[in-house]
């Protein structure tokens, strides 16, 4: 099943963008008010150009895809900054609290200010403008979310908003919620989404109403390798163009990132986007962007993201497409492991140990590693695979590679011991057993939780 599903991906998601594209012309032409709440959100976002739709995962993707935050294994806070021209500012503050490897909730308030206006009047006498004092403008959006991740590899999401615009003794609140689809193909490095954002009804100021932006979102990425992303997005708003937002990120280390985009048919500006991002340690991170607005001055914004944990290793077991084997036996002889760098021809068995990872108490501070990032799978030849991840950036650190059939309940430790490298290299004796990997961080006597899963299944293609 899972097979003929995959074969069906390419047209469902051809689907996907003829439905964008059609259901944003069947909108009502008229340019929508309420205009503050497709203000982006996001430096990682913002400088791969907004193309972010199909790479939603982290505290950047609740506001572009919230189906992403049932992929999250990481609780986040992020605090982001953006100065516009003319004073204009965005403040926010995002939570992504994944409870499992399943499902996570997020949470985030953004306010968007400016400097006190002078409020002027016609002069009776002169007919000229008069001072009057002054008045303030604002923008406040409170959302709440969840995102579900209903297969290993297939997540939906939703977002509530509240929101509330004022000029001066003027205002205007509603509610808009967002909606979102995300699937990734991680033995091959693909993912794409869909969402939809701002649905709700018209907003009235006074006597005046007006229609939300709702906003028809559809991406792919594809990760070339652990330092590598390239994505694409196409977005439609009632009543505007379609906008085609190609973006990637270049790794030119594990903490050091490169990233650019450009905005096509956008209204302001050259539609460049620029920035980098920096991780840190305990998996913190940075990330800045520059955008030029032309003869309106160039917008510079960034982000701190604190990494408050992961999630618990001990979770239930994933469910998935197809009929997969139960037996953990069968694991046992699908995989050999090569002890170094420098002998990947060399094999041995695969060591079975059905105990998850354990967190060490050291008096009585419970101290935790940070699971590695990022795993991949690559093909190395006809039978040889690897497995690799991001290093994680604290001194003395070693590995433990895990395996089990999807359907499993026990994970097999196929590393015997704590390995310094970044990567396995193991050879499947057999082809059609679909397994599950993760890696865990290891420092003396304390293990971390379990990373991210990363499939391996079907033949070897």
């Amino acid at each position: 099943m899972e097979a003929h599903f995959g074969k069906k991906l390419p047209t469902f998601f051809f689907a996907i963008v003829v439905l964008v594209c059609c259901s944003g012309f069947l909108q009502a032409q008229k340019t929508p008010g309420v205009t503050f709440l497709r203000m982006s959100v996001g430096s990682r976002a913002q400088a791969m150009g907004d193309a972010y739709t199909a790479v939603a995962s982290s505290a950047n993707g609740i506001h572009y895809n919230p189906a992403g935050m049932g992929f999250g294994l990481n609780r986040e806070l992020m605090l982001f900054h953006s100065k516009w021209i003319q004073d204009i500012s965005l403040e926010n503050v995002t939570f992504l609290y994944p409870f499992t490897n399943r499902w996570s909730i997020g949470s985030s308030v953004s306010f968007l200010h400016m400097p006190e206006l002078t409020r002027y009047e016609i002069d009776p006498l002169t007919g000229g403008p008069l001072e009057n004092g002054t008045f303030q403008m604002y923008d406040l959006v409170i959302l709440t979310g969840i995102g579900f991740r209903i297969t290993d590899n297939i997540a939906l999401g939703t977002n509530l908003k509240f929101f509330e615009e004022r000029i001066e003794s003027i205002s205007a609140r509603g509610f808009a919620f967002d909606i979102g689809f995300l699937a990734r193909l991680p033995d091959n490095g693909i993912s794409f989404g869909f969402s939809v954002l701002h649905l709700g009804l018209p907003v009235k100021y006074e006597a005046q109403k007006e229609s939300l932006p709702v906003t028809y979102r559809a991406g792919v990425a594809y990760q070339f390798n652990r330092l590598a992303l390239f994505a694409f997005d196409v977005s439609k708003t009632a009543g505007e163009k379609i906008q085609y937002l190609p973006g990637m990120e270049i790794g030119l280390s594990n903490s050091f990132y490169l990233r650019g985009g450009y905005q096509v048919a956008t209204h302001e500006g050259s539609g460049i986007t620029a920035g980098f991002g920096l991780r840190l340690m305990d998996n913190h991170k940075i990330n800045y962007v520059y955008v030029p607005y032309g003869d309106l001055g160039d917008t510079h914004r960034a982000e701190l993201i604190l990494n408050l944990g992961s999630v618990s290793a001990v979770t239930p077991a994933y469910n998935g497409f197809g009929d997969y084997s139960k037996s953990e036996k069968k694991a046992k002889t699908v995989l050999n492991d090569t002890p170094s760098q420098q002998k990947h021809s060399q094999t041995i068995p695969a060591t079975v140990v059905a105990v998850q990872p354990r967190i060490t108490n050291m008096g009585s501070k419970v101290t935790k590693l940070v699971p590695p990032e990022d795993l991949k799978m690559e093909k190395l030849n006809d039978k040889k695979m690897m497995i690799s991840w991001d290093q994680v950036p604290i001194p003395g650190v070693a590995y433990h590679v895990y395996a089990k059939p999807v359907k499993g309940s026990k994970w097999i430790k196929i590393t015997p011991e704590p390995i310094r490298e970044t990567y396995r290299v193991f050879t499947r004796k057999k082809s059609g057993i679909n397994l599950l990997f993760v890696a865990t961080a290891v420092q003396g006597e304390e293990e971390s939780d379990f990373s991210r899963p990363v499939y391996l299944g079907g033949e070897i293609n």
